[in-house]
């Protein structure tokens, strides 16, 4: 008997190696997707993927998944993104497969409720407050920051990638930045429009972390925890993760603790996790948990650490598989994205891609934008023009392949932008 196809909703970024995890399994892989079917890169389908292209919502996608399911036996659904969560939730509750539910789903999609719901459960973290521009006043505004405190964060409820999330450290940055916003209006993402309602938080003091994990078998599973590194505030631009972090075995327990905590007050009862905290004086603070790989390439430097492949997790606990424990840590791996400090003209992006490719320990180099792009700091991820994977054999040698990796990117294809007084 041939396996069930499994489907992917939404695939982007290690979304399509949740494809690839499901196609490595054996199972055959249906794709859903809003974007235009010629929009999917051609090796997916040329691969045998078959694919559908449906409206975004959460309803389409049930009765894209309900149709293709009347002729087709389906084995499990995946989120591909971070917006696909709530849709791939209501499919596996609509065909009776293993997810999350809908209104487990429906909280992570919601940075104010998860809050609550962590909140409520003991789990520490960033409590904060929603708002939109059009309902709150000067004196609301003031009430408001007056709750939270400074420094703060002012983040969109319902977005990701760091996407119009900044630090602001008093009323007059608060509403000079909101000021900002409501000149530009919202910001389009993945066909969704990000930046309508708000939420205003306590800024959390320490380094940050995430952490990566299962749910299989009834029970949560940490497989590693990531170091992350940040660029300049006011924004929050992820700009490198390193796996395993530097901890100590303390604070690395009480991360997984958090983390294992949070996963059971949000009901993340199959698939995968990616938690972001922050370690702050007190101990560790959740910031938001998806129910969904992380970005960034984090699972393949856990692969490389683990050898253990968190999309295969994700596929064989969403189709009820036993997931197999993750081995010992066999070195470090690290992963930088590119960005410049003050504006820059990009010069020669294939010889900055082979000078990367030629350095020991990295595995896969990229640069995305052509010779000539005039390049701005990164305010989210969208100014990152390429990346570079490197592993090691211990954090000395990582710091010194990533030290390589930033001395190239600065040094060697970069000139600056003439000042104009």
């Amino acid at each position: 008997m041939s396996p069930g196809t499994f489907l992917v909703l939404e695939p982007e970024s290690s979304g399509f190696d949740v494809v690839s995890a499901a196609l490595s399994l054996g199972l055959p892989v249906h794709v859903c997707t809003s974007r235009p079917l010629d929009a999917l890169p051609p090796a997916l389908l040329a691969g045998g993927v078959t694919a559908t292209h449906v409206d975004g919502d959460a309803t389409s996608f049930v009765k894209a998944a309900l149709a293709f399911a009347d002729d087709n036996d389906v084995s499990g659904v995946a989120p591909g993104f971070d917006y696909a969560v709530p849709a791939a939730a209501a499919v596996a509750a609509a065909l009776a497969l293993p997810g999350i539910t809908p209104e487990a789903a429906d909280v992570l999609g919601d940075k104010y409720r998860m809050e609550q719901a962590l909140a409520g459960a003991g789990v520490p973290v960033a409590e904060g407050v929603p708002f939109t521009l059009d309902d709150v006043s000067a004196g609301d505004l003031r009430a408001l920051a007056s709750r939270v405190g400074f420094p703060a964060v002012l983040k969109p409820v319902d977005g990701s990638g760091s996407l119009r999330v900044r630090r602001v450290d008093d009323l007059a940055a608060l509403r000079r930045t909101l000021a900002e916003d409501a000149a530009v209006g919202p910001v389009e993402d993945m066909g969704r429009m990000i930046g309508e309602r708000l939420l205003l938080e306590p800024y959390l003091e320490g380094p940050e972390f995430s952490v990566e994990g299962y749910v299989a078998g009834g029970g949560a599973r940490v497989v590693a925890v990531t170091g992350k590194q940040l660029g300049p505030e006011p924004h929050f631009v992820e700009v490198g993760h390193v796996v395993e972090a530097d901890l100590p075995e303390g604070d690395r327990a009480a991360l997984e603790a958090v983390a294992l905590a949070a996963v059971a007050a949000l009901g993340l009862t199959a698939g995968t996790f990616h938690l972001e905290a922050r370690l702050t004086p007190s101990g560790p603070a959740v910031i938001e948990v998806g129910a969904r790989l992380g970005g960034d390439r984090i699972h393949r430097l856990v692969s490389a650490v683990y050898g253990f492949s968190l999309p295969e997790a994700m596929v064989l606990s969403l189709t009820g598989r036993p997931v197999a424990d993750p081995g010992p840590a066999t070195g470090v791996a690290g992963v930088r994205f590119f960005s410049v400090p003050r504006p820059a003209r990009l010069t020669d992006p294939d010889g900055l891609r082979e000078r990367l490719t030629r350095l020991p320990g990295c595995t896969e180099a990229a640069v995305n934008r052509a010779a000539g792009t005039v390049l701005l700091p990164a305010t989210d991820f969208r100014q990152r023009f390429g990346h570079a994977v490197v592993t090691a054999a211990d954090r000395d040698g990582l710091d010194a392949a990533l030290g390589a990796v930033d001395r190239l990117v600065a040094n060697a294809t970069l000139e600056p932008m003439p000042c104009v007084y």
